[in-house]
Order: structure tokens, then C-alpha cells, then sequence
């Protein structure tokens, strides 16, 4: 049931992305040209990490009279004051991480070249109001869409195979490959193994999110600033 909710998130993604860039071809043939980058940036992340949502409330919480509770959106089971150190502890090993891969492969410029870097751009070249509504698509919707999918539901059908470290490992694996971004894979490993460390721990993906927001707010905010340094 795990698959196939898994599949209708992707299918569901999958379909935003086509109704966009149909809308672009459309727009083209029309003569009306390509619209400006921030909004169709914001179009996509707001609208892929809405559409998992709904995949998720439709084809697994409907069908099978769950809650979101049930795919750990409750009350963690420890206090949330842990968050302190272990935020700067994940990213700091995050960023070891990749030092110690991609620094050895010559890679360690690769970075400038991220595609989710582009799209940041794209969101802040949009002006102020759009830059704000973009960080708030980064920072809260993603998370909340990525940490439902991944660690409330990914997660547990893995550990309902496998032992706990094996899950969790498949699991981090997982989270990593689908985003596509060889320069911050080491990065995204370490992420995601430890997002599902902590699902397991607080049994709840309530500290992932706030986690995985703030890795992104910072992120977006070295951005950002590295591109007004340019």
C-alpha cells in the first residue's frame, strides 16, 4: 500500500510539472512569450510539494480512513529541545561529509552549478514579495510534503521489512537519489538518514520538518547571499 501511495505522490508531481510546461508551450505558440522565472519557480515548488499532499490525503488517508497522525504528523514523544544541538549536528556532519567526497573528486565547484541554486535565484529575482513567498515554499511547504512522503511513509514501509539500521539507511538512500543533485548528494545522505534517525527517535516527523526547514532556509539564505556578493 506504501508503493502505491509512493507512486500516485510521483504520478501526482509528475502531472504538475506537465500542466506547467504545457501551459508554456501554449503560452509560446500564442505569442505571449515565457513568462518571468520567479512566479513559474514558485509555481512549481508550491504546486508539486501541494500536489504530494493531496496524493498522500487521497490515495493513502482516504482509502484507508487513517489520519496524518498516522504518518507521523503528531506530537513527538521527546522534547523538541534536542532540536539545539542536533540541527548544527546533521548539518555539520552534512557538510563534512561532502568535503570529504567531493573535494578528493575535484568536484568541490560543483556546487555553483546546482540547479536548486538556479531555481533560488529565479525566486528572488522576482522582487521582495515573491523572494519572501518562495523562502516560505522552501523552508515550510517542501519540508512538511517531503518529511510526509519520505519519513511518514517511505520510513515505515522499510522498517516493516527490514531491521532498524538497514531501514533507515534504504530509507536516507531513498530521499537522496530522488533529488537528482549529484553535488550535494553526500549532503543529502547524511539528511536523510538522519531525518529518518529522528522519525524513529521522536515518533513523529514533527522535528524532521523543523530540521529539514531550517537546512533550508539556511541554504536558501547562503544563496542568496552568495549571489549578491556576485
Amino acid at each position: 500500500m506504501a508503493l502505491f501511495a509512493f507512486a500516485w505522490v510521483l504520478a501526482y508531481a509528475a502531472v504538475v510539472v506537465v500542466v506547467i510546461i504545457g501551459a508554456l508551450l501554449v503560452a509560446r505558440a500564442l505569442g505571449a512569450g515565457r513568462p518571468p522565472t520567479a512566479p513559474l519557480a514558485l509555481a512549481v515548488l508550491g504546486g508539486t510539494a501541494l500536489a504530494v499532499l493531496v496524493a498522500v490525503r487521497v490515495h493513502l488517508l482516504r482509502r484507508r480512513g487513517l489520519r496524518w497522525a498516522d504518518v507521523g504528523l503528531r506530537r513527538p514523544d521527546r522534547s523538541l529541545l534536542h532540536l539545539v544541538w542536533q540541527i548544527p549536528a546533521v548539518m555539520g556532519a552534512g557538510a563534512v561529509a561532502s568535503m570529504f567526497v567531493l573535494i578528493p573528486l575535484g568536484l568541490g565547484g560543483a556546487a555553483g552549478e546546482d540547479p536548486a541554486g538556479e531555481v533560488i535565484d529565479d525566486l528572488v529575482s522576482g522582487g521582495p514579495v515573491l523572494a519572501v513567498l518562495g523562502v516560505a515554499c522552501v523552508a515550510v511547504l517542501v519540508p512538511i510534503a517531503e518529511e510526509v512522503v519520505f519519513r511518514g511513509i517511505v520510513l515505515p514501509a522499510l522498517r516493516a521489512r527490514y531491521r532498524a539500521v538497514t531501514g533507515i539507511t534504504l530509507a536516507g538512500v531513498v530521499f537522496a537519489a530522488v533529488h537528482l543533485l549529484p553535488p550535494a548528494l553526500p549532503y543529502l545522505l547524511v539528511l536523510g538518514i538522519a531525518l529518518c534517525a529522528m522519525a524513529e527517535w521522536y515518533r513523529s516527523i514533527v522535528p524532521g520538518i523543523v530540521l529539514h526547514g531550517v537546512n533550508n532556509a539556511l541554504v536558501t539564505l547562503a544563496v542568496i547571499t552568495a549571489g549578491g556578493a556576485v
